[in-house]
């Protein structure tokens, strides 16, 4: 069983979203509507995935009955970080990202050196891109 990362599970719901492919009739391939094999080949991710050894996980994927179900079985799970800038002021302050309560990536400015991390500083790098962060631009420390 393959697992697929968060990017590729996205992916294959946009193109299931994209060609209103979430019937049993488009998911088998039916002549009256577009199959999401045929989609699927038309897309980058046939050159990462082999769809007809995972076409199972695909189309539990794309059927959003066992969407959800399937997103927690099939996708790998991210690491979640501490998101701490690489630089720091010249009175030694630094920004890390955390989510607030209407969850959003924001950041605070902290000591370098502060040991304190929050629980709403535990940030996958997805989450941080999707707010136009540059992982790149931070310190990562993985949530033990």
């Amino acid at each position: 069983m393959m697992k697929f990362t968060e990017e590729q599970y996205q992916k294959i719901v946009e193109i299931a979203y994209e060609y209103q492919i979430n019937s049993c009739f488009g998911i088998m391939g039916d002549t009256t509507q577009k199959s999401i094999g045929a989609e699927f080949y038309e897309t980058d991710l046939s050159e990462e995935i082999d769809f007809y050894e995972n076409s199972k996980e695909i189309m539990a994927i794309v059927n959003p009955l066992t969407r959800e179900w399937a997103h927690e079985k099939f996708v790998e799970k991210e690491s979640e970080y501490y998101w701490t800038s690489k630089k720091e002021d010249d009175a030694g302050f630094a920004k890390r990202l955390y989510k607030d309560d209407d969850g959003m990536i924001v950041d605070h400015v902290i000591r370098k050196e502060d040991p304190d991390k929050a629980e709403d500083e535990q940030l996958t790098e997805s989450e941080i891109k999707a707010w136009g962060y540059n992982p790149e631009m931070f310190d990562r420390e993985e949530v033990q």
